[in-house]
C-alpha cells in the first residue's frame, strides 16, 4: 500500500513517541517503544532492533502494528498513525544495514552497539490514531 503525505508527515515529525507491537506464534503479544521508524519509501518502513523480545516474536511472526504519536495537550488532541505492517526482510550485515547503523550512532553513539538488526516492513494497511472514520 502507498501511503499517504500526513502519514509520511508523521513518520519525520521530531519528537514522535513511536510503539511496535509484536506477538510470537502461539500470539502472546509484546509492545515497546522504539526511538524511530524510518521512512524507506511509500509503502515501507525501518526499524533496527536488539535481541530482544520484539525481534524474536517477529522471527515467529511476521506481523507487527505500530503507532506513530505526536502528544497534544489532551488525549483527543494527539495525532498520528496506526501502521498494519508485515516483515520483507531482516539484514544482520551489509550495505544498508551499516548506513542506518552509522546513522543511528552519530545521533544516541554507543548506544547503537546494541542494534543487531535491520528489519524492513512493507505497510499493509494505515489508520488515524484516533479513527473516527475520517481515513488518513
Amino acid at each position: 500500500m502507498n501511503i499517504s503525505e500526513t502519514v509520511k508527515k508523521y513518520l519525520q515529525a521530531e519528537g514522535k513517541t513511536n510503539v511496535l507491537a509484536t506477538s510470537d506464534k502461539s500470539g502472546k503479544v509484546n509492545v515497546a517503544m522504539f526511538g524511530s521508524y524510518q521512512l524507506m519509501d511509500d509503502s515501507s518502513v525501518l526499524v533496527m532492533l536488539g535481541d530482544n523480545r520484539s525481534f524474536s516474536n517477529l522471527k515467529e511472526n511476521p506481523q507487527a502494528a505500530a503507532i506513530v504519536m505526536l502528544h497534544g495537550k489532551t488525549g483527543m488532541a494527539t495525532e498520528g498513525c496506526r501502521l498494519y505492517m508485515k516483515v520483507r526482510t531482516i539484514q544482520d550485515e551489509g550495505e544498508k544495514f551499516n548506513e542506518i547503523k552509522e546513522k543511528i550512532r552519530a545521533r544516541i553513539g554507543g548506544g547503537a552497539d546494541i542494534l543487531m538488526h535491520l528489519v524492513i516492513f512493507d505497510i499493509v494497511e494505515a489508520r488515524p490514531i484516533l479513527d473516527f472514520g475520517q481515513g488518513i
